[in-house]
C-alpha cells in the first residue's frame, strides 16, 4: 500500500511492516515484549497495523486492527485493536479511526468492534463521536496456569 494522505492533518498513512518493528515499540512503549515478536505481528495476515508519519518521516501515530471470521454473525469482523498518537499528533485520532473503518469496510468486514481502554479518553470520546454505541464486553486476562 502506497502512501496516503490521512484527511484533516498533513500526515501521511502507509502499512507497517517488519522493519517497522523497532519504532512501532518505541511508541507503544513496549519494552516488556520483545522486538521479535513485534515483527511478527507486523507480518501477520490476521492483523493491519497502519502508521502515520509527518513530514520528515516521523513516526506520530498508528491503528491497528485484527480480523477473523464471525461464526455467530457471518461474514468477517475487525477489532480496532488500538489507536496511539504521539502528544503533538494527538488530533489525528479520528483521522485513524476513519482510515481503520474504511480499511474494514474495503476488506469485506460488517462490524468494527473496539477495544477501548479506560485511559484512552480521546479514542472513546472520538468512537462515540462517531456513533459508536457501548456495549457488553467481558474480558479477562489470561496468563499461564490460570
Amino acid at each position: 500500500m502506497a502512501r496516503r494522505a490521512l484527511p484533516g492533518t498533513d500526515l501521511r498513512v502507509r502499512r507497517g511492516g517488519r522493519r517497522d518493528a523497532p519504532r512501532v515499540c518505541a511508541l507503544l512503549g513496549l519494552g516488556r515484549i520483545p522486538e521479535r515478536e513485534c515483527r511478527r505481528l507486523l507480518s501477520s495476515l490476521a492483523t493491519d497495523v497502519y502508521l502515520a508519519e509527518d513530514a520528515a518521516g516521523r513516526l506520530v501515530g498508528l491503528v491497528a486492527l485484527a480480523y477473523a471470521r464471525s461464526l455467530v454473525r457471518g461474514g468477517w469482523a475487525a477489532v480496532l485493536d488500538g489507536v496511539r498518537t504521539t502528544e503533538d499528533a494527538a488530533g489525528a485520532v479520528e483521522g485513524l479511526v476513519a482510515f481503520a473503518e474504511e480499511r474494514a469496510r474495503r476488506r469485506g468486514c460488517r462490524r468494527l468492534t473496539a477495544w477501548v481502554g479506560p485511559e484512552e479518553r480521546a479514542l472513546r470520546a472520538t468512537l462515540l463521536a462517531r456513533g459508536y454505541q457501548a456495549g457488553e464486553l467481558f474480558a479477562r486476562e489470561l496468563t499461564q496456569g490460570t
